[in-house]
């Protein structure tokens, strides 16, 4: 089981180094996003990686920080943690801002934290749970949304942090909604790359104890 993170990885890379796979659709201040359009899927699937001058734990600190999520994740209004499982499964509820005229749209995503000592990756998967909470009529929910962030060790101050999401956010236009979603991950590795600079964050280390909770058996 410990193998199957490095296999990601690894698949993560292969992936975005297949130009006949992956299209290359943004390349600006460093950042590189990809789209991939899967069958049996109704849109694309979007990727994009970046090179973050700070540790993983740093950066993993941040994603976790739920009341910062408005500073730095594309259009977000707010995210709750609703629920722990334990120290690796946590359930979150989100609200996003839509485009245009349309109601805000809301999900739940049950994240699951998982790191390879060997390989010094951490893997943050994330899977909708859209019948956790009720809806409400102020806001549309996503009833489909994968995301995985990786952060894999470059060197002490240097970290590589790949996040691949496929969502249908129920716009009423395909084109729409793919504009949409590459503009997010865009927009939200912008973000992170800022947020992470602040000091709150820079001060997390895991100790061993603490990261052979999140190695899978």
């Amino acid at each position: 089981m410990k193998k199957i993170l490095t296999l990601l990885f690894i698949c993560i890379i292969i992936n975005i180094n297949a130009a006949t796979d992956w299209k290359l659709v943004k390349d600006k201040q460093g950042i590189t996003v990809y789209s991939l359009q899967k069958p049996n899927h109704k849109l694309k699937h979007f990727k994009g990686h970046y090179h973050i001058n700070k540790n993983a734990e740093t950066i993993l600190a941040a994603l976790q920080d739920t009341s910062a999520c408005s500073q730095w994740v594309h259009n977000c209004i707010s995210s709750e943690l609703v629920g722990v499982t334990n120290v690796r499964i946590r359930t979150y509820h989100t609200i996003i801002k839509s485009s245009l005229w349309l109601k805000d749209r809301d999900f739940y995503l049950q994240s699951n934290v998982s790191y390879d000592p060997q390989e010094k990756l951490f893997v943050i998967s994330l899977l909708s749970k859209p019948e956790y909470g009720k809806e409400t009529k102020d806001n549309v929910r996503v009833q489909q949304v994968e995301m995985i962030w990786s952060l894999k060790y470059l060197a002490e101050e240097k970290t590589l942090v790949t996040y691949q999401i496929y969502i249908d956010p129920k716009l009423p236009i395909k084109a729409i909604n793919h504009k949409m979603i590459q503009d997010s991950i865009f927009e939200t590795l912008v973000g992170l790359r800022n947020i992470v600079q602040k000091p709150i964050y820079a001060n997390k280390k895991y100790t061993k104890a603490e990261l052979k909770l999140l190695v899978e058996d």
